[in-house]
Parts: C-alpha cells; structure tokens; sequence
C-alpha cells in the first residue's frame, strides 16, 4: 500500500502540473505516451506474443489515434476505416499466421479501439476553449478519486464480494465509496476552478463516470483474466502497468466529454 501511495504522490502532481498550465501541449502530449504505453502493454499480455515489427507498427498506429485528435480531428474517421484493413493486410506479410489470422486480426485491431480511439475523448477535453484544464482535471478528479475511496473503502469497510468471478478483492461496499469518491471530485473542481456545470449535471457525472471508471477497471480484470496475468506490466510501482492505472479512464473519459464536449 505505501508503495502505491508514493507513487501516486510523486506522479499525480506532475499530471496536474501539465493539465493545468498547458492542457491541450503537455496535457495532449501526455495522453499521446500513455496510449503508447498503455497498448504495448495490452499487446504483450497477448499470448501468442506478436512478432516485434508488428508490435511496434500497431503501438505506432494506436498513438496517431490522440494525436490526430488533436491536430486533425477531421481525419479519425479516414483513420478508423483504416485500421481493419491494416490489421488484416498485416497478416500478408506473416504466411505462417494465416491459420490463426481471424482471432489474432480481431485482436490487433481491439488495442487500437481500446486504447487509442477512448484516449481520444480525453484530447478532446484538452481542447475546449477557456475550459480544458478544468474539463481534464475534473475528469481526473473522477477517476482518482473515485478509485482511491474504493479502495481505501473496500479495505475498511468491505464485507460483500462485488464480482469475485473477475475480482475477488473488490466489494459493494469499496464500490459504493467510490461512486461517493467520484462525487466527491467533481464537486471539489468545481468549486475550485468552476466546471460551469449545474448541480444535476455534477451528480450526474459523478456518479456516471465513476460507474464507467469501475466497470472499466473490471472490464481490463477481464483481459488479464483470460490471459493469465496479475497486472498489465510494472511499469508503476504499485500499480502494475500503465493499462493498469488508465483502465478506468478509458471508460470514464467519453462519459467527461459528453458532458464538457456535447454540453449535455
């Protein structure tokens, strides 16, 4: 537990720093590694593992899903039908998978969905104007929030399993906490830096982005069920990989942006 509380203390300022003073630079750019990071991960857990050229070639393309969002938004949609060709096309140039080409092929192209097209959501707050440090901050307080009460949460006050068969250690009671956590956050920008956002719409935020960012953390317990793996990688010590620590993310972020972006 010390070990996670460190980290997240020596790494969460840095994210802050960045959203704050310059979100649609440092704060884009930041989201651009961590997709990189995040799907070279995913890639790994994958067994069988891929050849190191396609690796490379797809943790390339996941990463220029952000990036486009941020300097060309017009061309994601040109980018989306481009990457099932590309998956498939890869498979031309490695004859000794083509037994295997429609599983293997399905999960080249999820990295990319998962990974890269859901960051695009978080450039977009980025780029909102007079509002995107707030936007991405609130998506940050969200998240962090929201899984630190669950897991301080779970730890004190847990008693009923939520989904053992995908997590055994996490309960109602640590997910209740986090919804209360989720909450908790966004009220806490607003009344910082003002979201503009009315009463409702912060509750409603709250509480569903702090549901995605939990069936986000369960759905990546999924993936490494299936494969056999504890965390995603060690890149952050205690809290594995960096798929680890945006999993939720990945979820709550289109969850900010319909709120921020859509002014719903």
């Amino acid at each position: 537990m010390l070990t996670r509380v460190v980290t997240g203390l020596i790494l969460a300022p840095l994210v802050i720093l960045a959203a704050w003073f310059a979100p649609d630079t440092a704060g884009a750019g930041l989201v651009v590694l961590a997709a990189g990071l995040a799907v070279k991960e995913y890639y790994h857990m994958w067994t069988p593992a891929l050849p190191k050229w396609t690796s490379w070639l797809m943790v390339g393309w996941t990463m220029a899903a952000p990036l486009l969002a941020r300097v060309a938004p017009e061309y994601i949609y040109p980018y989306l039908l481009a990457t099932p060709a590309l998956c498939l096309s890869l498979f031309l140039l490695m004859p000794a998978r083509i037994p295997q080409a429609f599983g293997q092929t399905a999960v080249l192209g999820m990295g990319t969905l998962y990974v890269g097209l859901m960051l695009t959501s978080v450039v977009e707050l980025t780029m909102i104007e007079g509002k995107g440090a707030v936007a991405l901050l609130s998506l940050f307080a969200v998240v962090w929030l929201g899984d630190s009460f669950a897991y301080f949460g779970g730890k004190t006050l847990g008693r009923h399993k939520l989904y053992p068969a995908v997590s055994p250690k996490k309960t109602i009671e640590g997910s209740i906490a986090g919804l209360a956590g989720s909450v908790g956050g966004i009220f806490l920008i607003d009344a910082l830096a003002g979201t503009g956002l009315s009463t409702v719409q912060l509750v409603l935020l709250g509480l569903l982005g702090g549901a995605a960012e939990q069936i986000g953390d369960l759905a990546e317990s999924v993936l490494k069920r299936s494969v056999g793996v504890k965390d995603s990688g060690a890149l952050l010590p205690g809290h594995g990989g960096m798929l680890d620590r945006i999993d939720g993310l990945l979820f709550a972020a289109p969850v900010a942006w319909i709120f921020f972006v859509l002014q719903v």
